[in-house]
């Protein structure tokens, strides 16, 4: 069966943290939309790897979404040169047959981000490639070639200008409580171990400030930023920018 939308994450807490109202909203309109956790998170400061999955199943529950998978690449080992991990994102995608993708920018201090982005990238691409085959197979893949219609990449630490922001105004509460869900990573009172920044009050108060920041840019409560990989055919701009949401602030 083919889906609607396919959001990867590197790591169980990335999509709720980063484009978490986007899923929310996207589940609410009556789209199919599945979240693809690369890694378990194993190398995290807080929290066991059966922690995370249990937070990321409660997350996922929360949100409304169609399944959630991990792929179980390596923490902190996410590499696009390695091609049976390359190999996994390309099979996952033809699997699933999602018409947008969703996935971090390449520009991150995390590698994993960074890696995670180009994964996602070439594993698009080659979903559409009808020879491909898995690497030590002279056999092109059982699984037929698939076309993702748009790829859109949610920014996380390095904030540009957005190509695109989404008004998630209605959805903010759904997806902080599928945030707060990650009780072993985020501030939780009566949660111990280890100090991260990620475990301060002040992350969430980052997390919310950004959602402000993103809204005001299009003139609602919250919002959030993505960045396209091409330019986006219209044809009528009128009835984009005008008769649709139209722009904020000319």
């Amino acid at each position: 069966m083919s889906l609607d939308v396919l959001a990867f994450g590197p790591h169980p807490d990335d999509v709720e943290i980063h484009c978490g109202g986007t899923i929310s909203k996207l589940v609410r309109l009556g789209y199919s939309v599945g979240i693809i956790d690369m890694t378990a998170g194993e190398l995290g400061t807080r929290g066991s790897e059966e922690e995370r999955a249990e937070e990321a199943a409660n997350a996922g529950k929360i949100l409304g979404i169609n399944f959630r998978e991990n792929l179980h690449l390596p923490d902190g080992g996410l590499n696009s040169r390695d091609y049976i991990q390359r190999d996994t994102v390309v099979e996952c995608i033809r699997k699933h047959k999602p018409d947008m993708l969703i996935g971090p920018v390449a520009k991150d201090r995390h590698p994993d981000h960074r890696q995670g982005m180009y994964l996602v990238e070439e594993g698009c691409f080659l979903a559409n490639v009808g020879k491909w085959s898995p690497s030590g197979s002279d056999k092109p893949s059982d699984l037929p070639r698939h076309k993702v219609k748009a790829l859109l990449r949610y920014p996380i630490w390095w904030h540009p200008q957005a190509d695109l922001i989404v008004d998630v105004s209605d959805d903010w509460e759904t997806r902080m409580k599928a945030v707060r869900a990650y009780r072993t990573q985020f501030y939780t009172e009566g949660v111990e171990g280890p100090k991260t920044f990620l475990s301060t009050p002040q992350f969430v108060e980052w997390v919310e400030g950004r959602g402000s920041q993103f809204g005001a840019q299009i003139g609602v409560n919250k919002g959030e930023p993505f960045l396209l990989r091409n330019p986006v055919p219209v044809d009528d701009p009128i009835e984009l920018l005008v008769n649709g949401a139209g722009m904020a602030n000319p």
